[in-house]
């Protein structure tokens, strides 16, 4: 499948992944009332498979006897699995307008992977974002409490919340590197297809040894009555993937990902309309620092 006609619209499939994770963020948070992370983890990739499953008709290229290929697989799924299951415990925590505006900082860490890789270094624009999205995480945990300067401070770094949605971040930055190995050795969408096949299994895995009586736990009376949110999370959620992987086989990963942290306006609005959370201008003026720190980094 080749797409080299349409780079120019990289942007457009990017802004369209941030929209449709903002969407999940807020679905997650109100199924993780219902479910608890690793069970709502675990559906949600099932529910996501069933959506992108019928590509396998039309694209199937699966060059597993390519060694970087089965790396890029293995290693995604996993880390791309994590990240999931930072996410759903970030929500499981705090607010949903926290979390979005904190997973700002995915292409900060694409960057720093690319430096140990490859040795690059950001230039003088690129320390201007860093100190921008220093100063976006610092007035995102300000609140109209009037809380003493350091206290902020402290909640960025020792919430429970903000220290899941930290991780989740960097999950995806490492998955997003090796799903552009994994694409340019296939395609975008085959490798939508085996990444949606191999995360549930690999959760499966990990979550059954972790916990023996997980398998027990998956059949509860809320899933019959969460059934259609469920559905409609694994929409969205394969909907992301499909646009992440045809956004990073059309440009740099540290530039889809940049994108796509819009997400964290979109979560803050969504927050607020479905959940009354409050401090939206705060939040707000923290998520557009935060974004103007993204961009900062990634132009330098």
């Amino acid at each position: 499948m080749d797409l080299s006609d349409f780079a120019h619209l990289w942007v457009l499939f990017s802004l369209a992944s941030a929209f449709f994770h903002a969407s999940r963020l807020a679905v997650t948070k109100r199924l993780a009332f219902s479910f608890s992370t690793e069970v709502l983890t675990l559906y949600v990739n099932l529910a996501s498979l069933m959506v992108t499953l019928p590509l396998i008709i039309w694209h199937h290229n699966f060059p597993f006897q390519t060694p970087g290929y089965s790396m890029a697989v293995l290693w995604g799924g996993v880390i791309s699995g994590l990240g999931g299951w930072f996410v759903n415990a970030a929500l499981h925590r705090t607010e949903v307008s926290l979390v979005g505006p904190v997973m700002t900082l995915t292409p900060g860490f694409v960057i720093v992977i690319e430096w140990l890789l490859t040795g690059a270094l950001p230039g003088s624009l690129g320390v201007v974002g860093v100190l921008l999205l220093v100063m976006g995480g610092y007035i995102l945990s300000l609140s109209a409490e009037g809380s003493n300067w350091h206290r902020p401070l402290m909640r960025l770094l020792f919430d429970p919340g903000s220290l899941y949605a930290t991780l989740a971040a960097a999950c995806f930055a490492g998955a997003s590197v090796f799903g552009r190995i994994g694409i340019q050795l296939s395609d975008p969408l085959s490798f939508s297809v085996v990444v949606a096949v191999v995360n549930p299994l690999i959760l499966w895995i990990l979550f059954s040894l972790r916990d023996r009586k997980f398998n027990s736990r998956l059949l509860t009376p809320d899933l019959r009555r969460e059934l259609r949110p469920l559905l409609l999370l694994g929409l969205l959620f394969a909907l992301m993937r499909i646009a992440d992987q045809i956004a990073l086989s059309l440009t740099l990963a540290s530039y889809a990902m940049a994108v796509k942290r819009t997400a964290g306006v979109f979560s803050v609005l969504l927050g607020r309309w479905f959940f009354a959370e409050r401090y939206l201008a705060t939040k707000l003026l923290a998520s557009v620092v935060m974004l103007l720190g993204v961009l900062a980094l990634t132009q330098g």
